[in-house]
């Protein structure tokens, strides 16, 4: 019997949760089942690397690069080329981003824009999956020719600021709108409730195993007393300027210890000011990007996700799978992941709350050890939601 073929998009493999989630999926996938390509827009990321064998990586689109460089190397190549598609395409976009817009947004606005210059793919698929919201969707959905179309949307919908009328017309056209969340799904259900019936949620999916045997590589940095690790991009999102805050409060009251940021982002300038106008040089520690996160996590004290909103941070599943204590704050979707006082610690979102419940697992070692037992009795998400997908794409009709 004929092998269905299947195509994943996403704009690139950076170090974010839904880029990790999806390199995971794909060491679980069943390829004697389904033969998988993937296309990235940009082919570049921390977990470039890790991307199975078996998975073929198709060509990024060259269109995209006319959106990434200055005007005038577009402007270049459209008199050396007598190709003025992209000039005009670019002229179009920026016409349609005057004025001040979310970064979401604006993603949003130019896919319109550029959209003409992006040829579709060649080749038919069995099913599209692009594994990441905005422009993935709105590639699958105009570029590929596929029966089953499937998009996800790894975060919370409303606090993306997205607009939903732009969204709506390419939603329409998918089989499944999936999402990573009990409070995900309910949110786009709420916001499309003319879609509800293709609205469904799916776990991100991580390789215990593989975590565990990658978190016992050895690292240089010094991890004696006590520590506290978050891993996230260094944004608004991830509230790592009030956690400084929080860390202020911390040593002002004579605890020691280190805080760890995993990540890099738009926001390290700032970050830095912040902690250098507080004295927490030596304290609060941003060591950027790390390809190989576990061993940081294991050897921490406590995990800590002191974000503004999330989707189901992959973090915090990571975390659990290595039995680290966790405090999180009280976003929306927090209680998809934590139980308070049974396997982590909800704070209120703030600096002082934040200090405060960090200081109830710094002080207690006891509380740190029943929290990580009851974590290891956690039973982790597995490949059911692989088969759900399957499920999707054998059976999913408009």
């Amino acid at each position: 019997m004929r092998k269905k073929r299947v195509l994943f998009v996403i704009n690139n493999l950076s170090a974010g949760g839904a880029e990790k989630a999806l390199v995971s999926l794909l060491h679980e996938w069943d390829y004697a089942r389904y033969d998988v390509d993937l296309l990235l827009f940009s082919p570049t990321g921390l977990f470039l690397d890790q991307v199975p064998d078996a998975v073929r990586l198709l060509p990024a689109p060259k269109a995209f690069r006319f959106f990434d460089m200055p005007i005038t190397q577009v402007l270049r190549h459209a008199l050396t080329h007598f190709d003025f598609a992209p000039l005009w395409a670019r002229l179009r976009m920026k016409n349609a981003l005057r004025g001040s817009y979310p970064a979401t947004v604006r993603e949003q606005l130019t896919w319109p824009c550029i959209a003409p210059v992006i040829p579709a793919l060649d080749e038919p698929y069995d099913a599209a999956i692009a594994y990441l919201q905005k422009t993935p969707i709105y590639y699958i959905v105009d570029k590929v020719e596929a029966p089953v179309k499937i998009g996800f949307i790894h975060n919370d919908y409303q606090h993306l600021q997205l607009r939903a009328g732009l969204d709506r017309p390419y939603f329409a056209q998918l089989q499944v709108l999936a999402s990573i969340s009990e409070s995900c799904v309910h949110i786009l259900k709420e916001t499309f409730p003319d879609l509800a019936s293709r609205i469904h949620l799916k776990y991100n999916m991580i390789s215990k195993s593989m975590i565990q045997r990658l978190a016992e590589a050895p690292i240089t940095e010094d991890f004696d007393g006590l520590t506290v690790v978050s891993i996230g991009r260094l944004q608004s999102q991830k509230a790592f300027d009030q956690a400084i805050d929080s860390c202020a409060l911390l040593v002002a009251k004579g605890y020691r210890f280190r805080w760890y940021i995993i990540g890099e982002g738009p926001d390290r300038p700032m970050l830095e000011e912040k902690i250098k106008a507080q004295g927490l040089e030596q304290v609060f520690i941003l060591l950027g990007l790390r390809a190989n996160p576990y061993p940081y996590l294991q050897k921490a004290t406590v995990y800590a996700q002191p974000s503004r909103y999330e989707g189901k941070s992959i973090a915090i599943d990571e975390a659990k799978v290595l039995g680290k204590p966790i405090v999180v704050t009280n976003y929306p979707s927090a209680r998809d992941q934590i139980t308070h006082r049974v396997n982590g610690l909800i704070a209120d979102m703030s600096a002082e709350a934040v200090a405060a419940t960090l200081a109830q697992l710094l002080d207690d070692a006891a509380l740190r050890s029943q929290l990580t037992e009851n974590l290891r009795q956690e039973a982790s998400v597995g490949k059911e939601e692989l088969t759900k997908l399957y499920h999707w794409i054998e059976n999913a009709t408009l």
